[in-house]
């Protein structure tokens, strides 16, 4: 093989590499996709969450924007009292005569809340794959309905009207998890959402691995071919 066409192959292969490494390093970049707190006042509430006859479920529905999920953070005031709980994510239904999680949560952190003033509580999601434009619900729910109550949320006095972002969505079920996916949830017809927010990160297309793959395979060709004409 000549140097000529030994190096306009390597050179082919290199193209094809960095055409599919610009793309998926362009992707890997952590965004905020979700977030309602700079139309938050820093004041307005909802409450009563926890136990003791407060409401046990509270939560915020919204659409993938795709990619992975890594966190979500909501702003919780205990007065100094700790809560046990489970920050999660499932799926939603949402319809016309009401709306529900569904199925098995996608993830699940048990946590424990305390604070003495609207603190931001941030859980870890991992990466989290979601299905773009398919829609889910991240909430907290008391594991135990005989703890204290009475903690409030900040609150958007209104629909955020940010992209994906859904609803504010709580239910009174007592502290009983199971509840969450085979009855249908209370107060959905408010039209607020919670100050919070949840961050996303970006997974290279399919299309971006293939190249990758294809500047990869180039370039084992080329050095195969190029060990074959020196033996």
């Amino acid at each position: 093989m000549s140097i000529q066409r030994l190096s306009l192959r390597f050179s082919l292969a290199a193209t094809l590499m960095a055409a599919a490494l610009a793309p998926a390093h362009a992707a890997v970049i952590d965004t905020t996709f979700i977030d309602t707190t700079s139309l938050w006042d820093g004041k307005n509430i909802v409450y009563p969450f926890g136990g003791s006859g407060s409401t046990t479920t509270y939560g915020e529905t919204f659409s993938a924007p795709g990619g992975a999920l890594k966190n979500f953070t909501f702003f919780i005031n205990t007065f100094g009292k700790s809560i046990a709980a489970s920050a999660r994510i499932y799926a939603w239904s949402d319809q016309q005569q009401g709306g529900s999680a569904l199925g098995q949560a996608l993830f699940s952190q048990a946590v424990t809340l305390n604070s003495n003033s609207l603190q931001s509580f941030t859980f870890n999601a991992g990466s989290l794959a979601l299905s773009k434009n398919a829609s889910y619900v991240a909430l907290l729910t008391v594991t135990d309905n005989s703890q204290p109550g009475n903690s409030q949320w900040g609150m958007l006095s209104r629909r955020s009207g940010r992209p994906y972002d859904g609803k504010f969505v709580f239910y009174n079920n007592n502290g009983d998890a199971t509840l969450l996916t085979n009855s249908k949830w209370d107060g959905l017809d408010w039209s607020n959402s919670l100050a919070w927010k949840a961050s996303f990160t970006d997974v290279p297309e399919p299309a971006s691995l293939a190249l990758l793959g294809m500047g990869l395979f180039g370039l084992m060709a080329s050095r195969r071919k190029n060990k074959s004409a020196q033996a």
